[in-house]
């Protein structure tokens, strides 16, 4: 679980910090950020998917280069006609600079604490360009201490690998070339990620402490969706427990057919439940030589018979659950979840009925995004964050119960929120449209009167 978040200088985050905390011994395991429209809330979750994408920034970057040059080529001549979702997917290399707050000269930093097996740590990175510093806290052997720090210095690179964690002296060595190679550009977190792909697992895996991969491992096992740009980061799906890869449609191994029955069973509970019109799901098996093709079918009641729908001609509301369902499943099974505007197309009171019934079966962390109020009205103080922002543009993002104010039923979280009493609500009462109605007239009058004189 993540336990803190603090951020300089990241996108439109010039200064901020964020407690994931519930008591000064226990952390949150949902929570709920509200905020208005451009407040900064989908910043929060992406400081969630840079992390993840420095755990492959390595990775990426060699399996990129691998990549026939005919490729690019095709990539530069349509990459201006694609839609953002497919750039984004086309563009999988790290820039550090689309991070930073725009025109900042000052570093962008960035420290994440997180909670493994009961026992806190820290990750700390700084950079602007590239890493300037970089560092790990967490349980070396027994105690708590430092597993590595690498930083610029005056005379090259400083850098100290815990000889707890780095156990073998000769890997160490290896290790210390690959960061005069390397480091700056990429962070060390990445350069070890990449060591257990390019290498031996085993190797690797001997001569470095479990605690370090404990912490690897759970960074890779998040799932993060980000409304804006790019879809849920593809990564996470290679590394899942009892997945599909496409909880959709795709191609299935004869030997992974029990995935089918662990989902239908799954969407079956959930979507009878969830909506009065179906009455089953279903996936269609079609085999192709080793292979099975799979494609997910809702059985609804249209007019007193039951039809068999496929899932492409549902609603895109339907289809956005579906594809954040597997990565709700994920908070069920111990993992960090970050899902941004959870509620897009969704209804609201749909996505309360979700809420309410997965928050007492989250065995990991479910952290989202919504504009969906009624969710004020069931949720414990301590899960509702706001995210608000003062006309210098500084925001600060609390959990409610911080603002000393007594939640209960004639004075509910809900209606404090529209009175504006914890912010992150929008200010203005009214648009003047017709003032907006004139000047379009205005121009419209103007141009007429410029082709008449033309003419």
């Amino acid at each position: 679980m993540f336990t803190y978040v603090k951020a300089k200088n990241f996108k439109s985050l010039k200064d901020i910090e964020f407690n994931l905390n519930k008591t000064k011994n226990k952390t949150n395991n949902l929570i709920v950020i509200y905020g208005e429209n451009g407040s900064g809330k989908t910043n929060i979750v992406e400081l969630f998917k840079f992390l993840q994408q420095l755990i492959f920034f390595r990775a990426t970057d060699m399996t990129m280069n691998n990549v026939p040059k005919d490729f690019w080529k095709m990539k530069d001549d349509i990459i201006d006609k694609l839609p953002l979702e497919l750039k984004n997917m086309l563009d999988l290399s790290l820039n550090l600079k689309e991070y930073r707050t725009i025109d900042e000269k000052e570093a962008t930093e960035i420290e994440y604490g997180f909670k493994i097996d009961d026992k806190e740590g820290f990750y700390y990175i700084k950079f602007d360009d590239e890493i300037i510093e970089e560092k790990l806290y967490y349980m070396a052997d027994k105690q708590r201490a430092y597993l590595f720090t690498v930083e610029k210095a005056d005379m090259g690179i400083k850098r100290f690998l815990n000889e707890k964690i780095f156990k073998n002296e000769k890997y160490n060595d290896e290790l210390n070339e690959i960061i005069n190679k390397y480091w700056g550009k990429y962070p060390f977190l990445s350069l070890i990620s990449y060591e257990i792909f390019e290498k031996n697992k085993e190797y690797v895996f001997n001569n470095i402490n479990k605690n370090l991969f404990k912490i690897i491992n759970h960074i890779i096992f998040m799932s993060v969706h980000v409304h804006k740009g790019a879809p849920k980061i593809f990564y996470d799906q290679l590394y899942k427990k009892v997945r599909l890869y496409d909880i959709q449609e795709g191609y299935l191994k004869k030997e992974d057919l029990n995935q089918i029955k662990i989902y239908e069973n799954i969407l079956n509970i959930f979507f009878t439940e969830a909506y009065a019109d179906i009455k089953e799901v279903r996936y269609k098996l079609t085999e192709k030589e080793n292979e099975y093709y799979y494609e997910l079918f809702f059985y609804k009641m249209i007019g007193g018979k039951i039809k068999a729908i496929p899932y492409r001609m549902e609603s895109d509301g339907t289809i956005r659950i579906l594809k954040q369902f597997d990565t709700l499943v994920g908070a069920l099974l111990g993992e960090t979840v970050i899902i941004d505007e959870i509620d897009n197309g969704i209804h609201d009171v749909l996505m309360k009925n979700i809420i309410t019934s997965i928050q007492s079966e989250i065995t990991g962390q479910l952290i989202i995004t919504t504009h969906n109020t009624l969710l004020l009205e069931i949720l414990p103080a301590d899960y509702i964050y706001i995210l608000s922002t003062d006309y210098n543009g500084n925001k600060v993002i609390n959990a409610i119960k911080e603002y000393g104010i007594k939640i209960q039923k004639n004075n509910n979280a809900r209606d404090l929120y529209f009175k504006g009493i914890f912010g992150g609500i929008p200010t203005t009462d009214y648009i003047n449209f017709e003032e907006i109605k004139y000047a379009l007239e205005d121009s419209q009058l103007n141009k007429e009167t410029v082709c008449n004189e033309e003419t």
